[in-house]
């Protein structure tokens, strides 16, 4: 073989064996990246998860307590409205039960101010929660759509989904 062509092979060969070099490291830092973005967005998984359970239990420590101050609420109301009905069918409070009838009346309107104001509160929290949620939810997606692309699995990652 002439000198020319041996040349031309080994540059042939030199050029060849580069470029598998550069695409075999080009892969492997292209999957160092795709496992870095899992991990991270695993753990911003983990923390939505967490915020999202912590807020559920607010939201149910929130509604109970709203219904037992509704029944509350309501046993006043009905106290209020046994005063305000004499017997023998008559409206109006008896003068020797005004006193008492007062008391349970101003009762019933503080308790409806503070139910009001617990009502807007789990209102509110309610639509935070609702952001939280979808949030966890938008995560939760995004990891899976990243692992079907890395071709690693199919299953839900995240443990449970609280859609």
């Amino acid at each position: 073989m002439k000198p020319a062509a041996r040349w031309g092979l080994a540059a042939l060969g030199t050029v060849a064996a580069v470029a598998l070099l550069a695409s075999g490291s080009m892969r492997i830092l292209e999957r160092q990246r795709t496992v870095r973005e899992i991990n991270g967005l695993r753990e911003e998984l983990y923390r939505a998860r967490v915020g999202a359970d912590r807020c559920r239990s607010s939201l149910t420590n929130s509604e109970s307590s709203l219904r037992e101050l509704t029944a509350s609420l309501d046993s006043l109301r009905a106290r209020v409205d046994s005063f305000e009905t004499a017997e023998g069918g008559r409206r109006g409070v008896p003068a020797a039960q005004y006193d008492d009838y007062l008391e349970v009346f101003d009762s019933y309107n503080d308790s409806v101010g503070v139910w009001e104001a617990r009502e807007r509160r789990l209102r509110a929290t309610e639509a935070s929660c609702r952001a939280t949620i979808e949030g966890h939810n938008a995560l939760s997606d995004s990891l899976q759509r990243l692992l079907t692309n890395a071709g690693i699995g199919a299953g839900n990652d995240s443990g449970n989904d609280p859609r």
